[in-house]
């Protein structure tokens, strides 16, 4: 009866986990929506206001890498409980501010730090708590990532025209802090709380982590800013405001579905098809033709839907291959500090691709910033393809 109630403990506990991810990174990746908005309400421009997307994102994994380790070594309640005040002070303080550099402030040094206090703190926790069905169990975890980005857009969306970006922000704040609580709930006491973390050196210097870590550099760029230009993109081309919100719900939505088929069918998308490396490449390749999609698509509300489901998927194909591979090759005791580690290359990506994407859009429209993502994400596929080194799934000692 006690592995009975544990296991039932760990499953629901991944579940919470879902519901910290969708409303953390659902109200960080609907940053999109609100970015015409505020540059109007600021007087400023869509340059300036994307950098703060690429700069909030970079905090989320910097803090990540933190969050994670500190998860590691104390448990994973306070570093969620630090996420469950962070998040809606900073949305809270955002809504009140007057100029750019408050809402820089405010937003990227709050808000982005919660998603972190979330992300790489859960998926160790849960990732402890499971053997046989972890890959299934961490799946459902990043469910969460793909159910925000798919559901809150929209939800952002019809908030925001019907009461403004301000009040909407305070709603997300609240709405973040009652999740947040729950899962701090559900989440109990870690079975490992005050075990001394191993060195994290050897696994940075390792060779095959410093190539994942490259690749995942240069694949940031065009993994971010479609999330952040998609809707713009398709205003700027006459696509109704419902209709170019939906793109990144699409994204996320493809990216949902994907999630729940590799966890209940791994040999159609998953590892039992193509072993975990495996899965982590067919995700780079698939997000680097849905950049190439976009870069075609002009005005074609189709070819942009395929763009973006073939992102959604890639990414879900990707993100869920990713603690695998890594708990193969590191082990799963410090799976917090690893990802958290790892991640921060993801930041770096992301802080170069919005922010130059925007300076390229502003100066010299859409087409220049999609052929630059399109570059590094072909460079990435391209790094991450080649051979890394004896087999996948053998585990590297720390």
């Amino acid at each position: 009866m006690p592995e009975l109630i544990e296991t039932r403990n760990a499953w629901l506990l991944a579940w919470a986990s879902a519901a910290a991810n969708f409303i953390t990174f659902g109200t960080l990746f609907s940053f999109g929506v609100f970015q015409r908005s505020i540059a109007e309400s600021l007087d400023s421009s869509i340059g300036p206001v994307a950098a703060l997307f690429s700069l909030a994102v970079f905090t989320y994994y910097t803090a990540g890498a933190v969050g994670g380790r500190l998860a590691d070594r104390y448990g994973v309640r306070p570093v969620l409980l630090a996420a469950g005040f962070l998040l809606p002070v900073g949305l809270f303080l955002s809504s009140r501010a007057t100029s750019l550099w408050q809402l820089y402030f405010c937003y990227v040094l709050m808000v982005g730090p919660a998603v972190g206090c979330c992300y790489p703190p859960l998926l160790g926790a849960v990732g402890r708590r499971f053997d046989k069905r972890r890959a299934s169990a961490l799946a459902i975890v990043l469910m969460g990532v793909g159910g925000g980005t798919s559901a809150m857009p929209n939800i952002s969306e019809a908030l925001e025209t019907r009461f403004g970006w301000r009040t909407t922000f305070v709603v997300l704040g609240v709405l973040g802090a009652l999740i947040i609580s729950v899962v701090v709930v559900v989440a109990g006491p870690d079975r490992q709380t005050g075990a001394a973390p191993s060195p994290l050196g050897p696994i940075v210097r390792n060779p095959r982590f410093q190539r994942l870590f490259l690749s995942v550099v240069l694949v940031g760029p065009g993994f971010y800013t479609p999330l952040a230009f998609y809707n713009d993109y398709a205003i700027d081309h006459a696509i109704s405001r419902p209709a170019a919100a939906a793109l990144i719900g699409l994204v996320g939505g493809s990216s949902v579905a994907t999630r729940l088929l590799i966890s209940w069918r791994p040999n159609v998308f998953g590892t039992d098809r193509f072993g975990t490396m495996g899965q982590y490449q067919l995700g780079y390749v698939l997000m680097f033709l849905g950049l190439v999609t976009w870069l075609v698509a002009g005005s074609a509300y189709a070819l942009l839907v395929v763009s973006a489901v073939l992102h959604g998927v890639g990414w879900a194909v990707w993100v869920t291959a990713t603690p695998l591979v890594l708990t193969e090759w590191f082990g799963v005791r410090d799976l917090g500090g690893v990802i958290g580690v790892f991640y921060t290359g993801l930041g770096v990506g992301a802080l170069a691709g919005p922010a130059v994407a925007g300076v390229l859009i502003d100066r010299s429209g859409y087409r220049p910033a999609i052929i630059a993502v399109v570059v590094t994400t072909f460079l990435a596929s391209v790094t991450v393809l080649l051979p890394v080194g004896g087999a996948s799934s053998r585990r590297i000692a720390a």
